[in-house]
């Protein structure tokens, strides 16, 4: 058993990879993650933190006070993964956690099961090597449904445990990312009147209407520029008509719905805004189709029952590269042996959108792996890249909670 080789001293790097191994083969898709959390609180328990819980969304969170007072350190990661598509297109069993050529394969090794079992692993270096030497608290988190709501289910665990400084687990490549885009997920629907297609001028096409006004948000969205983020990103994701009975039938309504990735100057009601010049510069054509938009909003339910709801919009963030913050963190890397340790590119979408676009929480991403690893098949993570993450958070609370 894992547990076994803890108690028989073996190296806590062994036992990282094991640990890591045992998260892949728990499934853990968002609103199924009950299995992988209580595994993680008893792990949690039995190498010694001080608290560990699970609180009413599901999220597991440990604690780990140390010999004086001092600042809260938060490492979080998400528990849960997308779907690992179609098995027979992978190499390996998506949970099967297999190790080939030095490197673990499945669903969520990269996204993000190598980070959270570093950063638990890390939680009892800590304790076990430095807990006379630091002051203050590190808690580790393991987030419910971050890949279907950025920064909900983090709002219970800051809560809980108001952090003062935030390190997000996230495949950076072993680099320091300090912002993100936000994304703002728009949805758009048009309604007319059903008939049938033999006799179309007995109804009114909302497929017709909806041309109109992608054809002008094509035609009039300009991407603006900001330094650091880039250009703000629009997406068309999602192009529908219903109901959906086959032939013969003009529909009754058309969705679109968008992806725009946006910089920390925007809000939901200055995207909305925007989208509205859009549809107005079509109005007089669209001959008494009714027009919708908004950003969507969905509501689920967590495996504990709680229900969990959002607004599908995260804010973007940054941090000063002059940040006191940063500069403890970079100084803690130091000795990974990365090409670059400041990455000078935004992250993936985090939960990073609620404590530093929300809290203006001094917050960063670091983690083992590439972006091009997330989300993909034969997923996999390199060993030598989740001990060097290990060691890399290990540093990062030696710094700050110095």
């Amino acid at each position: 058993m894992w547990g076994e080789t803890l108690m028989k001293g073996k190296e806590r790097e062994t036992d990282l990879i094991q640990l890591c191994q045992e998260l892949i083969r728990r499934p853990s898709l968002s609103g199924k993650e009950r299995d992988i959390a209580h595994y993680i609180a008893d792990v949690m328990r039995f190498i010694g933190y001080d608290e560990v819980s699970i609180d009413s969304l599901g999220n597991v969170v440990g604690r780990i006070a140390f010999h004086a007072p001092g600042k809260r350190l938060l490492f979080e990661s998400q528990m849960d993964h997308v779907d690992p598509g179609t098995l027979a297109d992978w190499s390996f069993y998506p949970y099967g956690a297999f190790i080939k050529d030095g490197c673990i394969y499945g669903r969520g090794a990269s996204d993000q099961k190598g980070c959270l079992a570093a950063m638990v692993m890390a939680g009892a270096e800590l304790k076990d090597k430095f807990y006379n030497t630091l002051k203050g608290e590190l808690v580790v988190a393991g987030t419910v449904f971050q890949e279907r709501f950025e920064g909900i289910a983090s709002r219970s665990v800051a809560s809980a445990f108001p952090p003062d400084y935030v390190v997000l687990g996230e495949a950076t490549d072993l680099k320091v990312k300090r912002g993100q885009r936000g994304r703002a997920e728009i949805v758009i629907e048009t309604q007319g009147r059903m008939a049938h297609s033999s006799n179309p001028e007995l109804g009114s096409n909302p497929a017709d209407a909806m041309i109109s006004i992608l054809s002008s948000i094509y035609q009039f969205f300009t991407p603006s520029f900001k330094p650091f983020f880039g250009e703000n990103i629009l997406v068309l994701t999602t192009l529908h008509t219903y109901p959906d009975l086959g032939t013969g039938l003009v529909p009754e309504i058309c969705r679109a719905i968008f992806d725009l990735r946006i910089s920390p100057d925007e809000s939901p009601e200055s995207v909305i805004e925007k989208f509205g010049i859009f549809i107005d510069q079509v109005k007089d054509s669209l001959h008494g189709i009714k027009v919708k938009f908004f950003v969507s909003e969905t509501e689920e339910r967590t495996y504990t029952g709680a229900p969990i709801r959002g607004k599908h919009f995260a804010r973007a963030w940054v941090l000063s590269p002059e940040s006191e913050y940063l500069e403890k963190v970079l100084n803690a890397v130091k000795t990974l042996d990365v090409e670059s340790r400041l990455s000078d590119s935004p992250g993936l979408g985090t939960n990073g959108c609620y404590y530093a676009g929300e809290l203006e929480i001094p917050t960063v991403a670091f983690g083992p792996s590439g972006e091009g690893q997330v989300h993909s098949i034969d997923e996999y993570i390199e060993i030598n890249d989740l001990l060097r993450a290990f060691r890399g958070y290990e540093g990062i609370a030696r710094e700050v909670l110095a």
